[in-house]
């Protein structure tokens, strides 16, 4: 073996232990899920469950958790549709419509990705207390629609689509709302898909401002809920784990189903400016 292949097999290699290392608290997760709570930590623990059981997942059905993943679901998908409609309409007009301001407006939203989202909470919870957004699923899915880092990574991909197209589509006697629900969304599917999993991810895993906006345990979503069910005194860590396996497989699933035009969508709008 030369000295070319051998770095070849040992960046292989060096790829399948950080894999393997990314993997095991995932692993784990599942395995201890299907254990019962004497065993899950015993020492020296079981790799895989010898006795597999599945109380872990029953007593979670006990709980609120399908209410919890139905408040979930209605939550990232009604924030998701939101943010898809407006952020592809701005990025349009931003990327293929000329006016005077349209530099400062993009520059704006550029400038606000650089502000924490921890810097903006307090202000953010101020306000949707004066609009009475307490305890309601607005209070949860229109903070989520001003989602400045979706405009510009869409509108970098609109830039993307020739003008010719455009044009050829105005001699023919097409509106400008006509391109833009004709030609420019069937040409930005791998962008709006990105965008898309983008958000539904970020609203599905949303814990800190659900946490402030929302205090009734029949609206909590399901790392709300799940969170409820660590008790001080004994922490039923089967039953962590059953749920936390509930709350990642749904990730998991769609960008698993749609990663193809998640890495679209990325490395086609990264290579215009």
């Amino acid at each position: 073996m030369n000295k070319s292949n051998l770095i070849v097999v040992l960046l292989k290699l060096l790829l399948v232990i950080v894999a393997a290392l990314f993997l095991f608290p995932f692993y784990w997760m599942i395995s201890s899920s299907f254990k019962e709570m004497s065993i899950a930590f015993q020492i020296p623990p079981q790799f895989y469950p010898h006795h597999p059981t599945l109380n872990n997942y029953i007593k979670l059905l006990d709980t609120n958790a399908a209410k919890w993943f139905l408040n979930s679901v209605f939550v990232s998908a009604c924030t998701t549709l939101a943010v898809v409609f407006i952020t592809s309409m701005a990025a349009y007009s931003l990327a293929k419509i000329n006016f005077r301001a349209g530099k400062f407006i993009f520059s704006i939203f550029v400038g606000s990705m650089t502000i924490p989202g921890a810097a903006l909470l307090i202000p953010q919870f101020k306000i949707a207390i004066e609009l009475n957004l307490i305890n309601t699923y607005l209070g949860l899915i229109v903070p989520a629609i001003a989602a400045p880092y979706m405009i510009f990574l869409l509108r970098q991909f609109m830039k993307t689509v020739p003008q010719e197209v455009l044009e050829s589509a105005k001699m023919d006697g097409c509106s400008e709302p006509g391109i833009y629900y004709r030609i420019m969304l069937p040409l930005s599917t791998p962008g709006l898909a990105a965008i898309a999993i983008f958000t539904f991810v970020q609203s599905w895993n949303d814990y800190i401002w659900q946490l402030l906006i929302i205090k009734n345990t029949e609206m909590m979503t399901l790392p709300l809920g799940v969170a409820t069910l660590i008790d001080a005194e004994a922490v039923d860590w089967g039953l962590i784990m059953a749920g936390a396996v509930v709350t990642s497989l749904p990730v998991v699933l769609i960008f698993i189903s749609f990663q193809k035009y998640f890495v679209q969508g990325l490395t086609v709008g990264a290579v215009k400016g």
